[in-house]
């Protein structure tokens, strides 16, 4: 009979959250590492954010299962509402509290004793247990595994730029410059005088879709769109533009 896995789940959002229970529920032991301080803190980032989804689809059959006052109905919640209501009394069940490893950040993965080209598509290097290097809050850690999932998604890993995805020319100097996260667009004045260069991804979609109906004054309410091929054009102005994400597609 083949030996229990022992799980490494990184990152304590909603698909970490969801197969952290998975494995409380099939009776293997599992470690989810969480790189800040609280569950799905990428969600935290984006509360101001309403999903185009109900509540029914945000609550899986597991979540459900183990929270009896899950959320089953009502509006669309915000992001907010889907940490503090769901996210949040999950990662602090009984099954998952003491499993979560807070402030530890996983910064690299190898198969014990192989290096990364030996071996490589061979049983005898799938037998080999993982071996986790970890950042804590009390400096490098090792932690073996049988198994790892990633669910740190894609959150604070955007797109960039430039053709095939590596950096534009002068987009690294201009990092300080560009918002590459839905930003809450309810004070008009964050962007008082500028001109926005605003993207084409579903970010700066969502953040146009959000924005007040009118720039702010002394806005100059002119923007520019990125295409999907990444090359810049100039647009005519929109009142909606000075408002809208800078964030690259995404």
């Amino acid at each position: 009979m083949p030996a229990i896995p022992h799980v490494a789940i990184l990152g304590a959002g909603p698909i970490g959250l969801d197969a952290a229970l998975a494995c409380a529920d099939a009776g293997w032991p599992f470690t989810v590492y969480e790189a800040a301080d609280t569950a799905a803190a990428n969600v935290r980032a984006w509360g101001h954010v309403r999903l185009f989804t109900p509540w029914e689809l945000n609550v899986s059959h597991r979540m459900r299962a183990h929270l009896c006052d899950a959320p089953s109905d009502g509006p669309c919640p915000t992001g907010t509402e889907l940490l503090t209501r769901l996210l949040r009394p999950i990662a602090e069940l009984p099954a998952l509290t003491s499993r979560i490893r807070y402030h530890t950040r996983v910064v690299g993965i190898a198969r014990t004793g192989l290096l990364k080209h030996e071996q490589i598509g061979t049983t005898a290097r799938a037998a080999l247990p993982f071996t986790l290097l970890l950042d804590t809050p009390d400096g490098e850690d090792t932690a073996e595994a049988t198994m790892v999932l990633d669910c740190t998604g894609t959150y604070t890993h955007p797109n960039t730029l430039g053709d095939g995805g590596i950096p534009a020319p002068g987009e690294r100097a201009l990092a300080h410059r560009i918002t590459r996260t839905i930003p809450n667009t309810t004070d008009p004045t964050h962007w008082q005088g500028t001109v926005l260069l605003v993207g084409a991804g579903k970010s700066a979609q969502t953040a146009a879709a959000t924005s007040p109906p009118s720039p702010a004054p002394g806005s100059s309410g002119r923007s520019a769109t990125l295409p999907p091929t990444g090359a810049w054009f100039p647009t005519t102005p929109s009142p909606h533009a000075r408002n809208s994400s800078t964030s690259p597609r995404r």
